[in-house]
């Protein structure tokens, strides 16, 4: 059959089928095929929001895919071999904006309308309220009383004012029935927003998703200038967080009793506060406000190590010069040249009468784990003056499962005096404090002694008691003895420099601090971006990066190097586990380099002390930094990848001033100079690409991966 004929026939379809293919549209199982707009979008004016869609069969027709607002044409995007499409757009003024797409071929012809929509949901000034669509869902299994009472909250709290915006959790999308449901019970039409619970899922490993909901989509909606005062539902939840996160949950029946009473003018205020001071605020500053239970400190100085002689030498400068406390949290402590003097030092000082407390994750640094014990750490047991914690033990067998394995303390903390405080991505081996002129390393060496890229920050100033503070709370949390405060611990401190930063303690699913901290740095992003991170990049990282570079903002992303790895021949050339870890990563990094992220291999400095058989050595970049325009930086432990996201706990400096971010961005391009860029239409990434597809094949691209 012919294209033309295959037009002819799907244009007699569109107009046979009218009014019901809107309907279809809406249909999960069905919009897969006939191609449709994803889903709802609730944003404010002036946000840039992605809009996506599935085009089905109808992608085999066309070359391009237009994107309608309201009718008018706001985004073409080439269409590619998925039929997965997307476009960034700014969001228009408030009110329910009708978004669809169209198929067109090369000339800029409609050749297949087919296409559901979705709606653009932008919110004004009123207070909106996320109503859950189980209680519209519900309405024929409820008794006629409790329905009634349902709807007549809904109408009431439209008469008070409210926006209604509605929201399902379920392990099935539902949208389509809900939108339906609106309509017959006459309610305001709103988005739909989606979330899938995987409730049994979740549930196994602890998680009170509504809890997680509650804390995420709310913070979230927030800093996009959504002002959510209240949620609708039945559903059970903790009064005290949702309080803490400024939104009052209630049911149905309460809802209704506050309307009657004209009980809502405190939702109106706070609506208007909330968009007064996002006006007036620094654009970065309302988003990590709003997401990321972090404070604004001023009065510090700091210094980033991206070297790691240097490192050392500053570590142990700061351990040799401490006077009454040590402080120490790390994720892995492995026995090495490094770690042994590390010990020896803390040994010293606590003879010298500091009172040393170490913190160990304890499946990654085999301490207190199935019976077997840390030799390092068992040395550091035996001191007087020196405790030791080792962070979620695992005493057996059963408790060996999937959770504990990926639920760890990530953390790499050290505070000296209260005074002075590393936040670190480095861990306790010589492969993070050993440089690479120092040690001989040759191409079939252990993976852990090859070059290796990591970076931290060293803290001075008033931002120190908070890092203090989060290592104690943890202490305390993990059944540590309890810790005197005092001056010793907890001094006043007096500003001794002129930078403004803040700590982001992400702790695992309870939040997600870490995930929305660089959310909000790529968003606020207008001229550049700077990424080192060699782990993959979790899906609403992409999305946020996707928006970067629809706004022209240059994003620059430094990895591990794969151009370095031994030439011997073979598919997968040893060591195997970084070689699949890396194919993994350089997988899930190609749309993103296809959408225009400047990708570059880091390659190490060239040092005599090298020697490689057959090819350069092979680095690995451990690093989590992540800097913008020139003005914002962020380092720590998190990376940018699901484990961090949901999983684990983490600790960053998010450092707000000019000079210093300015200056670890010219440390990065540096690296960046001396790297190898990556060009998809090299001899190099296609002489790889069928590594990389066996790979991408066999890793769980999924939210737990």
């Amino acid at each position: 059959m012919s294209d033309d004929e295959q037009r002819s026939i799907l244009d007699a379809a569109a107009r046979s089928l009218g009014g019901t293919l809107e309907r279809w549209g809406r249909n999960p199982s069905l919009r897969r095929f006939i191609g449709g707009v994803q889903r709802d979008v609730l944003t404010s004016t002036g946000e840039w929001v992605e809009l996506s869609a599935n085009l089905g069969v109808s992608a085999k027709l066309g070359t391009i895919a237009r994107f309608y607002v309201d009718d008018a044409v706001v985004g073409e995007t080439s269409i590619g071999s998925s039929a997965e499409t997307r476009t960034v757009i700014k969001a228009p003024g408030p009110g329910l904006h009708r978004v669809g797409v169209k198929v067109c071929n090369a000339k800029g012809e409609v050749v297949s309308d087919l296409i559901g929509y979705r709606l653009l949901h932008v919110a004004g000034g009123r207070p909106v309220v996320l109503v859950d669509a189980e209680l519209l869902l519900t309405q024929r299994q409820q008794p006629l009383e409790r329905a009634a009472e349902t709807l007549d909250a809904l109408r009431a709290l439209v008469d008070e004012g409210f926006e209604l915006v509605y929201f399902d959790i379920h392990q099935k999308n539902r949208d389509a029935l809900i939108h339906e449901e609106v309509l017959k019970q006459r309610l305001p039409p709103g988005a739909i927003l989606v979330y899938s619970a995987e409730e049994e899922e979740l549930r196994s490993l602890g998680v009170d998703f509504v809890q997680m909901f509650v804390i995420t989509a709310v913070r979230r909606l927030r800093a996009k200038g959504v002002p959510v005062t209240n949620i609708l539902t039945e559903r059970e939840q903790d009064s005290d967080e949702s309080r803490a996160e400024r939104v009052e949950v209630l049911s149905p029946k309460a809802a209704l009793a506050r309307a009657l009473a004209g009980d809502f003018r405190a939702e109106a205020e706070q609506a208007s506060r909330m968009l007064q001071d996002r006006a007036t605020k620094d654009p970065l500053d309302w988003r990590l406000d709003q997401t990321t239970e972090s404070e604004r400190v001023s009065g510090n100085s700091f210094h980033a190590e991206l070297d790691n002689e240097q490192a050392r030498l500053r570590l142990f400068d700061a351990i040799d010069a401490a006077v009454s406390t040590i402080h120490i949290q790390f994720y892995i402590v492995r026995p090495s040249d490094f770690a042994e003097h590390l010990v020896v030092k803390l040994i010293q000082r606590a003879r010298a009468g500091v009172k040393v407390r170490f913190m160990v994750d304890a499946l990654y640094s085999d301490e207190d784990v199935l019976g077997r014990l840390n030799p390092l750490i068992v040395s550091l047991r035996g001191e007087d003056n020196v405790e030791v914690l080792a962070v979620g033990p695992i005493e057996t067998g059963k408790e060996m499962g999937f959770s504990s394995l990926k639920k760890r303390d990530h953390r790499k903390l050290v505070i000296v005096d209260g005074r002075r405080a590393f936040v670190s991505g480095r861990n306790v081996g010589d492969e993070y404090f050993i440089g690479f002129d120092e040690i001989p390393v040759h191409d079939n060496t252990r993976h852990e002694r090859i070059p290796w890229l990591d970076a931290h920050i060293e803290v001075s100033g008033p931002l120190v008691r908070q890092v203090q503070q989060t290592f104690m709370r943890t202490w305390h949390r993990q059944g540590g003895a309890t810790i005197p405060t005092g001056r010793d611990v907890t001094p006043e401190l007096e500003p001794v420099g002129s930078a403004d930063g803040r700590l982001v303690v992400h702790r695992g699913f309870a939040d997600t601090n870490g995930l929305s901290m660089y959310e909000a740095m790529f968003d606020v992003a207008v001229d550049h971006v700077y990424i080192v991170n060699d782990f993959p990049i979790v899906a609403a990282l992409e999305r946020a990066i996707y928006r970067l570079l629809a706004r022209d903002v240059t994003v620059k992303l430094l990895t591990g190097s794969a151009t370095a790895r031994r030439d011997d021949g073979t598919f997968f050339p040893a060591p195997l586990h970084r070689t699949l870890f890396e194919y993994m990563v350089k997988a899930k990094l190609e749309p993103l380099m296809e959408a225009g992220v400047e990708v570059y291999e880091f390659v190490p400095p060239p040092s005599p002390l090298v020697v490689a058989r057959g090819g350069r050595i092979r680095p690995y970049v451990h690093a989590k930094l992540v800097s913008v325009d020139g003005r914002a930086t962020s380092i720590g432990s998190a990376n940018l990848d699901a484990t961090a996201s949901f999983w684990e706990s983490e600790a960053n400096i998010v450092v707000q001033d000019d000079d210093f971010a300015r200056h670890v961005e010219a440390e990065v391009q540096k690296l960046i100079d001396g790297s190898v860029a990556l060009d998809l239409e090299s001899d190099y990434w296609k002489r790889e690409r069928a590594q990389r597809a066996v790979v991408a094949t066999l890793w769980p691209g999924t939210f737990y991966s």
